[in-house]
Formats: structure tokens, C-alpha cells, sequence
């Protein structure tokens, strides 16, 4: 840990200009995709930012996380390194995996909007024990097949070890998992949406984004074949992402964002001046997006 920790004016953080007057100028969807390209860019350095911020101790100094804040922080380096995918892959026009990547980046700023409003330890312990429960039903097929065959092969012993590393930093000895259980952590996914008010969010990001990561009948219609009157032909060429994806992706990271804030960082000029960055990207991202839908809304009328 560095004696000297930065501070916000370390960073170079520039602002995407949403002029509505230009906005009303632009005569191509293309021109909206870059403009929320550089609007998910800046709520995502933000993201970064707050994904490496220590605790402070009684005395004022940082410090590193216990368990369940690094739940929480290993949830915003998740998004942060999940966010810097989706804009790889956007800028390289390839929507079909942009959505896969969007749809690991929606639900993990679910379940940190859910853990950051209701912070409890059994809630963070359920987290844990639902994860863990693999790893259990991965132990015990690893000691069936040493049981049956007689002795424990190399790969085995360190497979173990690394099992037993993991229940060790968890806090969790395996006799505590029931791995027989399926019950999700805290309620199911949709449910943990619902109760944060992130409804939409989860039909936008989550269910859509289901359709690319499994492979269903609907992304293959959309990305993969060529409809031929009933007969198909395979489509090997990229699509290009929308900014619809961007816009919302980018709001609801603000929003976790500025919860994530306030939960860790305790009043400083800082915290006040992250703060104002946050509702100011915010309102930039509702104007962008608002005027890419009359955008869309006019071209229909032509």
C-alpha cells in the first residue's frame, strides 16, 4: 500500500460534451453510438476509480477490506473490467458479444445495487454458500473417484487444495455447504431486480442478453442465419451495437455508482465532488438518450 494515496485531482477526468442543438443535427444513428460510447467511457472511469478505494480505519488511515466489503469491491472490478470489454467489442462492431458481456455487466449491478441496499450478514453469507456449493459438489466427485480407484492422483491433490483454499477464505468449512440445495441467494434474480426498483433494467440487459449467452433460437434468428422464405443460410458477417444498450448500461452503472460511494467513502471534498460527476454524467446520459429516441420517432415518420 503507497504512504501516499491519490486523490481525485490525480485523475484527468473529462467531460462528453451533449449539445442538443448539435444533436438535433445528426443524421445518422452512427453519431449517437459514438456519442454514448464516450458517456459509458466516463461513467465506467468512474467505476475504475471507485473499484480500488480503501476503507479507512478508526485513525483515519486506509486500510484493506474484511469479507463482505470485498464482496462488494470485487463487484465494482468486476463491472469495471466487464465495462472495458463491452466498449472493446462495441468499437469493434461486434454486438454479438457485446451482449454477452452485457448481460454479466446488468446482472452484477443488480446484485450490488441488492447487496448495497440490503447489507446484512446472512444476506452476504448466502452469497457466499450459494457459490460455494459447486465447489463442494466438485470435492465430492473428486473424492468418489479417488474412493473407488484407491489412491488420489497429482491433479486431484491440487484440485483439492484449491478447493479447500477457497471454503478457507470464505470463512465456510465444506460441512457447512449443502450442496444438494438450488435455492438462488437472497430471492431469484428477477425478484432481486424488482425489490431495487431495476425492472426494466433486468428485461433490457438480463433476459435479452440470456438469448446470446445461451445460444437460443432468437439470437441465432437475429445474428447468425439469413432467413431465405422459411429456408436459412448462414450469417458469418458482424453486427453493429445499438446506443440503446450504452445509454442504459451507462445509467444504471451511475446509479450504482453513487451508491457504492456513499457506502465507502465517509464525508471529504472528494466523496462531494464524485458525487456532483455522478448526477452530472447522469443527467448527460437521460438528455443523450432522450434525444436518440426522437430521433428514432422522426426517421419512422419519414
Amino acid at each position: 500500500m503507497k504512504e501516499s494515496a491519490l486523490t481525485l485531482s490525480d485523475f484527468d477526468l473529462k467531460k462528453t460534451n451533449v449539445d442538443i442543438n448539435e444533436i438535433k443535427n445528426f443524421d445518422s444513428e452512427n453519431k449517437f453510438i459514438s456519442l454514448a460510447v464516450e458517456l459509458f467511457k466516463e461513467a465506467s472511469i468512474i467505476t475504475t476509480i471507485l473499484a480500488c478505494v480503501y476503507r479507512i480505519d478508526k485513525n483515519n488511515n486506509p486500510r484493506k477490506w474484511t469479507r463482505n466489503e470485498a464482496i462488494l469491491g470485487g463487484l465494482m472490478v468486476r463491472i469495471s473490467k466487464l465495462a472495458s470489454g463491452i466498449l472493446d467489442q462495441t468499437c469493434q462492431d461486434r454486438l454479438e458479444i457485446a451482449n454477452i458481456l452485457f448481460r454479466c455487466f446488468g446482472e452484477s449491478l443488480i446484485n450490488l445495487t441488492y447487496l448495497l441496499k440490503n447489507k446484512n450478514d446472512k444476506l452476504f453469507n448466502e452469497y457466499i454458500e450459494y457459490s460455494l456449493r459447486a465447489e463442494k459438489r466438485l470435492l465430492n466427485k473428486i473424492n468418489q473417484n479417488i474412493n473407488i480407484r484407491g489412491y488420489e492422483l497429482p491433479i486431484e491433490s491440487r484440485m483439492k487444495r484449491s478447493i479447500n483454499e477457497s471454503f478457507k477464505t470464505s470463512l465456510f468449512s465444506p460441512e457447512q455447504i449443502d450442496e444438494t440445495k438450488w435455492k438462488p441467494w437472497g430471492e431469484t434474480i428477477y425478484e432481486r431486480a424488482e425489490s431495487i426498483g431495476m425492472q426494466e433494467e433486468y428485461f433490457a440487459l438480463f433476459t435479452l442478453g440470456s438469448h446470446s449467452v445461451h445460444g437460443n433460437w432468437q439470437d441465432l434468428m437475429m445474428y447468425n442465419l439469413e432467413d431465405e422464405k422459411g429456408e436459412f443460410l448462414p450469417n458469418t458477417n458482424w453486427h453493429r451495437s445499438r446506443p440503446q444498450y450504452l445509454f442504459v448500461g451507462a445509467l444504471i452503472s451511475a446509479r450504482a455508482n453513487e451508491l457504492y460511494l456513499n457506502d465507502i467513502m465517509p464525508k471529504c471534498p472528494d466523496k462531494d465532488e464524485i458525487n456532483k460527476l455522478l448526477e452530472d454524467v447522469f443527467i448527460r446520459i437521460r438528455v443523450a438518450d432522450e434525444m436518440h429516441e426522437k430521433f428514432l420517432q422522426n426517421k419512422s415518420k419519414k
